[in-house]
Formats: C-alpha cells, structure tokens, sequence
C-alpha cells in the first residue's frame, strides 16, 4: 500500500481534491439555475441560409460576425450591426446563432405578426421582450446610473435606436452574464429565435454585448430551429467521440501502471497518461456538446479552467522522471504553484476581484513555460545520452510532446484572440490533434522499449546468471545473497505493520562447513572443490523448496526462509540436512567426513532490529554450534 500511493499519486490527489472541492459546491447551484435553451426536437421544413456575412455596423461597413474581435468592449458598451432579412422565408425559420460570453438584443424596425401590430401581436409569437418602460427609459437619471440593470440597458437604447434607426420591435434578448460560480459570462448556448413571413424583407438589428475580448456569436443561420440544434450537436458529436477515446486510452494507461510495479517507466507512463485524460477531458467541454444538451454552460467553462489550471503538474513530473542528466526536479515547484494558483482564483473571483475567465491567462501561462522548459531539457537530455552512449528511449514522446505543445499555443493564443483562423470555431481543434499524435507517440515509444528491453533481456540473461551464479557450485553467490539481503530488508518495514500476533516470520539460517582447511592441505584442492559441491547439493535439496541457499564465503553458506511459521520449516529443514549428512557420509567413499555447523535467528512483525543485527544473531549462533561441534570431536578422538 505504501508503494500505491506514490508522491506523485498523493499530489494527484490533492490537486484532484481541491478542483473537485470547488465544483462539487457550484454543482447544485448550476443544476438550480439550468437553462435548456429551448432544445425541442420537431419536424418541419424550411430554407437553410448563412446569415453570418455582410451585416452593417454603425460605420456602414461591412462585417463578417463570425470574425469579429472585441479588443475594444471596456471602452464601449454595445456593438451594433443591421442586416436585411432575405424574402425566401416560407413561415417555419428561425435566426439562430451561437453565442459565447455575449449578450445580445435582436431589433425590427416593422415587424408584424399576419397583420398584427407589435402592440397587438397574439402570446404565441415566441421570445417576446415585456413592453419597453419608455418614460423610465426617457430620463437622464437612468442614463447616467452606474448601476443599470440590462433591463434598463434594453429600455435606454430601445428609445434611441428607435429615434435614430426607426426600430419598433425587441424580439429577442440575453444579458450574457452568468452568476458568478466561474466568470461573468453565461458561457455558451445556441439560440432560436422565430421568424415569420411578414419578417421577409425586414430590417433585423443585432445589438452585442460583449463580456470579454473573446466573447463570439458564431454560426448565424436562417433555418428551422430543430434542423440548426440537430446540426450543431451532431457537428459536434465526432469531435466528443474523439475526445472520449482520448481519455479512454489514458485511463487504460493509467490502469495497467497502477497494476504494475513502481519502477521509473511506470512514473513516466503514469505521468503521460494523467496529462492525456486531463487534456482530453478539457477538449471534450471545449466541443460544447455539454453545453447544447444539458444547458450547465457556465458550470462547464468552470471546470475547463480547473482543468487548465492542474495540467502543467503532469507535465513536470514527466520531465523529472524521464531525465537521465541529472538536474533539479521541477514538479515540487509546479505542484505548490498550481495549489497557490487554485487558492488565488477561487478566492479573487468570490471577491468580485477577477472571475476565472479573466485568470485564465496565468494557466496558459503556466503551461507555457512549463511546455518551453520540458521541451529544452528533453533537448539536452537527449545529448547528454548521446554523449554518454545510453539508450535513447524517448524520441517519439519528445516529437510528439513538441507537437502538442506548439498545437496547443496555437489554440490558446486563438482563445485568447491573438490569433484567428478563418471557418475554425472549436477552441480545442489543434490542441485535440496534438493529443492524438501524443497518445500514437507514446504508444510507439512503449513498443519501441519493450522490444529494446527484450533484447536486453536476453543480452543480460548471461550476464546476470554469470553475475549472480557461484562459478563452483551453481547456486546464487554472495551478489545474490545482497540482493535478497536488500529486498528483505524492504519487506520487514513494510510487514512492521502487520499484527504482533501474526504468524508470518523471517529465518536466517547462517551454514559453515567444517574442516574445508584440512581436506584442501591434505588431499587437495580438487577434494576440496568436490567437499564443497557436494555440500552446495545437499544444502540445495534441503532449503530449496523454501527459497534459495547462498554461497556467501568459500565454506559458508546461508538461506533465507519467509512465510508462516518459519521457525517449524526451519527445524524441519534441519533435521532433514542432518539426515542427508549422515546418508552422504555412510555412502561416501570420501576419507574426510561431512559436517555442518549451523544456527539461525527468527524476525516477526513488530521487531524493530535490522536485517544484519537479525544475520549476526544467527552467526553467533552458528559459531557457538561449530565450537560445539569441534568440542564433541575432540572428545570422540580422546575416547
């Protein structure tokens, strides 16, 4: 359990928690405010028109809306644009449109309803605006108030519009704003607005109120209002799809690390994984799919910016486990940055200060120089490889982490309005390409080192077993021993936990052979090599059903036995020795009789010793039975 919960995993956790904290508690607010944005599905027919291109601003220029910037939208309150309606409407159309972050109110300046007046038109015309207050509207008090309502707003610029233009009628209107759980806008939303006949050859005027620089209505059209909500959900809908095998990958990704072993690939992968669910998951809010069914638009944006704000921690760990070059780690410092960043939007946008909209620049940012930084240090890893002749592992995660991070400037810089990109609306289109070259990258870059492992493998197969081999005997050396020593040693920490009561214990069992000296001076060290050999076997046939005897020393020998009741096996085991001791002596032919001198030493859970003051115990106990052993030969030969 110690080894699950990593650092890295811990700090996933907690970054999970705070941004999960703070939507879980707009979550009901954003359920009691839902707006479905008039989604009815029905069937009627109608012309389809683009109605996005030459409108007329106040300047008498011609716009495209769908290209229109806001730089300027805190120095003026409205942006204003008229457009002639075309005359083949056939009665079942509607002006649609996508708004993002703005408000809006649609103008006539005669609209009639099959020879109705505005101020007799029937309660089916649909989005009608209350009648306009035009004697509060009228006053210099209210145009001068700081604290105008949008309704005031709609009122005051009713009554001028009207004296300049000749506008009668309000059709349609939204403020734009949201309640605050995330940013001052509303977010996205697709809007239907009814049209008639009598609306053929009609002046519309379009007032927009922008609530940031990036603020956008998008995909104007003149059809029917079911064809246009069909068409926007299912253009978005392969986009989703996308999206969601994205995250589907990671978390497969992220599954089958969390299944394995903590080593430094596992940390890599894990790190890769987390960046593409959270990448992934981000593009999938950005389709707006979301947004059009369940009308929660302000409380998707808000967890995208969250979203933004946790994805450079990934990144960071990634760059730290991936380098060779040794190196500052880097993800300590972004982890506390991105808990400090967390804290300081929440806090300000409850404040009234900024809302998340207007931090988001520090995310972007953030991520920038996190991407930047990552980038130039796989550059002189990459060399430091080269110059040390290592295996360079890491080509295709660096080229397509490149890819996707230039890919995803691309996209922040157009939702930031630095740049713009002509029929190219999704705000994730790039950063969504970059994902997929990422996951391919990856997956190739892991296809790529399991097959340079197993070659290794096989390489070192040799190596490791002429390593780890005692050259005499076959069985594991002293290396080997070590090695196990070490692993031990890890287990006893984490089995400390365990009950007292347990039956679970470790046995070191240290071995000597007695009177290897006297047979190599006196028949040789041929003999002597056999002596040893011989010994090795037994020690093997005895222990090796409970784990691996070493040869730690030219005559000494020890073994490990770990599982329950161990002290009994132990007993056991040498009982058994000393049988095969005996057997071997009655039908040796050999003049120098076998003997073994033992003794061992018993851990259980909840002792504090080390695994050497366990080994010393239990060669103490083994020299005290060797004294024993020559006493009693010395005894028999005076006898």
């Amino acid at each position: 359990m110690k080894n699950f919960f990593t650092r890295e995993r811990v700090r996933y956790l907690v970054l999970g928690f705070l941004a999960i904290s703070f939507i879980a508690s707009t979550s009901i607010y954003s359920l009691q405010t839902k707006d479905v944005n008039e989604l009815v599905f029905y069937r009627e027919d109608g012309v389809c028109i683009d109605f996005s291109q030459d409108w007329i601003d106040e300047d008498g220029n011609l716009v495209n809306l769908d290209e229109l910037k806001f730089y300027d939208h805190e120095d003026r309150e409205s942006y204003l644009f008229h457009k002639v309606i075309p005359d083949e409407l056939l009665g079942e159309e509607s002006l649609c449109f996508e708004v993002r972050h703005m408000g809006f109110i649609v103008y006539f300046d005669d609209r009639d309803y099959d020879g109705y007046e505005y101020g007799d038109t029937p309660d089916d015309l649909d989005f009608l605006v209350d009648i306009v207050d035009v004697s509060k509207a009228e006053t210099e008090k209210l145009k001068d108030s700081p604290d105008k309502t949008f309704d005031d707003i709609v009122a005051i610029n009713f009554i001028d519009y009207r004296d300049k233009y000749g506008v009668d009628y309000i059709a349609y209107a939204g403020d734009g704003h949201g309640s605050g759980i995330g940013s001052r806008g509303a977010g996205t939303y697709l809007k239907t607005m009814q049209l008639y006949v009598t609306d053929a050859g009609d002046t519309v005027y379009l007032e927009l109120f922008p609530v940031y620089s990036s603020s956008k209505i998008n995909h104007i059209m003149i059809e029917p209002a079911n064809s246009y909500i069909r068409y926007r959900i299912l253009s978005a809908l392969p986009r989703f799809i996308v999206c969601l095998i994205i995250i589907v990958t990671g978390v497969t990704v992220l599954i089958i690390c969390l299944l394995m072993k903590g080593n430094m690939s596992v940390k890599i992968y894990e790190a890769l994984a987390a960046l593409i669910i959270l990448v992934g998951t981000w593009s999938m809010l950005e389709t707006h799919l979301f947004d059009y069914i369940l009308g929660t638009s302000e409380y998707m944006h808000t967890v995208s910016y969250f979203l933004l704000m946790v994805m450079a921690y990934p990144i960071a760990v990634f760059s730290d486990t991936v380098m060779l070059k040794p190196h500052k780690k880097i993800s300590d410092v972004i982890f506390w940055i991105i808990v400090i960043l967390i804290l300081y939007c929440t806090i300000v946008n409850y404040w009234d200060i900024f809302d998340f909209h207007e931090t988001v620049y520090l995310s972007d940012a953030l991520i920038l120089v996190t991407g930047i930084f990552v980038i130039v240090r796989l550059i002189m890893d990459q060399k430091f490889r080269k110059d040390n002749d290592l295996h360079i592992n890491t080509n295709w995660i660096d080229i397509s982490l490149a890819i996707i991070t230039i890919l995803g400037f691309v996209d922040m810089f157009r939702y930031l309005n630095i740049l713009s990109i002509k029929s190219i609306f999704d705000s994730s289109f790039f950063t969504r390409i970059g994902v997929l070259i990422f996951t391919i990258g990856m997956f190739i870059n892991i296809f790529e080192e399991v097959v340079h492992r197993n070659k290794q493998a096989d390489k070192a197969g040799t190596y490791m077993e002429m390593a780890f081999t005692d050259a005499l005997t076959g069985i594991p050396n002293r290396g080997a021993f070590l090695l196990k020593e070490s692993e031990l040693s890890d287990r006893m920490k984490d089995s400390s936990k365990r009950k007292k009561d347990s039956n679970f214990q470790i046995v070191y069992v240290a071995l000597d052979l007695n009177g290897l000296k006297i047979v190599n001076d006196t028949l040789g060290h041929a003999t002597g090599d056999d002596y040893i050999v011989a010994a090795s076997g037994i020690l093997m046939q005895v222990f090796s059903e409970y784990g691996y005897v070493y040869r730690v020393g030219g005559d000494e020998f020890a073994s490990f036995i770990v599982c329950d009741n161990a002290v009994g096996i132990c007993k056991e085991c040498i009982q058994t020795m000393k049988d095969k001791i005996r057997d071997y002596n009655q039908n040796s032919n050999q003049e120098m009789q076998m003997h073994i001198a033992y003794g061992y030493s018993v851990w259980r859970p909840g002792d504090k010793r080390s695994i050497s003051e366990i080994e010393k115990e239990g060669d103490e106990a083994m020299y005290e039975k060797k004294r024993q052993m020559k006493k009693e030969a010395a005894k028999n030969t005076t006898n």
